[in-house]
């Protein structure tokens, strides 16, 4: 959040000694559940998380990934209960504020609430630009835009290596419950990425040796992706 924008020195260290003492996470352990009624701000300090939704015929609907310095959910924004569930991908920490301290924060740094908002709208074109690759991108470009999204949201928390490498820790099944597609065309959509040389998929790591070659097969934009 604090990477938003050029926040006061005063507000970065009132939002770095609101936060709680970190909560650990195992991987595939839930952090908020559909429902929950919350009365702090949940937000991801390492690792990696997603939020979903189950549909009625029991399948998952992955609506967003959540990496380092992601708030895990923005029902507290209008006081409403978590509208779904987040789950870690990996093993995680977790920090919470609680939100009648951050009240205060806001009301003394008023750049905080505006950093928040900023997140809130990030978030909310990530999950348009999901909807886009849903309805109207085909298999290949629906991957290589996710791919594109993780190596720049993660490049931006320090995350994504020299060599333009970065951990993935979720499966290729994960990856389709996000993108509406099987394990089978996923896999078979990341092989012709390492076919065009442009991306390869081993061990939880990722690599984007061309990564603006990448973005033009996909034509992705990160605008979406920036605070302005």
């Amino acid at each position: 959040m604090t990477d938003l924008m050029d926040l006061s020195e005063g507000a970065r260290a009132a939002v770095r000694d609101a936060v709680s003492v970190p909560r650990s996470y195992q991987s595939r352990e839930h952090i908020v559940r559909d429902g929950l009624e919350d009365t702090a701000v949940r937000v991801l300090l390492s690792g990696f998380a997603c939020r979903y939704k189950y549909l009625p015929d029991g399948s998952r609907q992955i609506t967003t990934f959540i990496v380092p310095g992601d708030i895990c959910d923005f029902g507290f924004l209008s006081d409403s209960p978590a509208s779904q569930s987040v789950v870690t991908l990996s093993h995680s920490t977790v920090g919470m504020v609680d939100l009648d301290r951050l009240a205060g924060i806001v009301e003394q740094y008023p750049e905080v609430m505006t950093a928040i908002l900023r997140c809130a709208a990030i978030e909310h074109g990530a999950t348009n630009e999901l909807l886009v690759s849903l309805g109207g991108r085909n298999a290949l470009h629906r991957v290589s835009h996710l791919l594109c999204e993780m190596h720049f949201r993660l490049n931006k928390a320090g995350l994504v290596r020299e060599d333009g490498s970065f951990d993935l820790p979720l499966t290729q099944a994960e990856l389709g419950e996000a993108l509406g597609l099987s394990t089978v065309h996923v896999n078979r959509t990341v092989q012709v990425l390492r076919r065009l040389g442009l991306a390869t998929w081993r061990d939880k790591v990722v690599t984007l040796p061309d990564p603006e070659g990448m973005r033009s097969l996909c034509s992705f934009d990160p605008g979406y992706l920036q605070a302005r």
